[in-house]
């Protein structure tokens, strides 16, 4: 398996938590992954960019055009972040603007859940539901089950199963 995954969104959205979410459920499949973050402004509301690389590489940074994934936890990123995609690449946009199967309203599904913050796992299980990752979703449940502190638990796991079953 060899896959690049750039995860885009603002601070305080939970960026870095879904990239250790990804990096576990690698983990957890025994392949090997990479990651490199880079924050902008140290207060919530700035870019917030991470790249992760699962499968055999050298270097934790996606090029331009190369992200076979794009996860935008805030519509406003996809400018400036848009062109790490690859043509036949994957985009998981958090929108509320649902004009085709890329787009999902993960804040909308996070409050549902319960809180604004579980909106990045709203938008992975709603990735995982259209096959767009390579993970099962056992796996991935198991991945937050490990590194979800014991009081945000049944918030994150209601979340991710809400993006999950969006469309069935």
């Amino acid at each position: 398996m060899r896959l690049q995954i750039l995860i885009c969104g603002v601070g305080g959205q939970g960026v870095l938590f879904l990239t250790r979410v990804l990096g576990e459920s690698a983990l957890l499949m025994n392949v090997p992954f990479i990651s490199s973050e880079t924050h902008g402004m140290a207060v919530r509301g700035g870019s917030v960019v991470s790249h992760i690389k699962i499968g055999n590489f050298n270097s934790p940074v996606i090029r331009s055009g190369q992200a076979d994934i794009l996860f935008t936890l805030s519509e406003s990123e996809i400018a400036a972040y848009g062109h790490y995609l690859k043509n036949r690449g994957s985009a998981f946009i958090n929108s509320t603007k649902i004009n085709n199967e890329s787009h999902c309203d993960a804040t909308g599904l996070a409050l549902k859940a319960g809180s604004i913050k579980a909106l990045n796992l709203s938008l992975l299980g709603y990735a995982l539901s259209m096959k767009g990752l390579p993970f099962s979703y056992n796996t991935i449940k198991d991945a937050v089950k490990n590194i979800t502190p014991n009081n945000m638990l049944s918030l994150n796991l209601r979340s991710l199963n809400l993006g999950y079953t969006f469309n069935l």
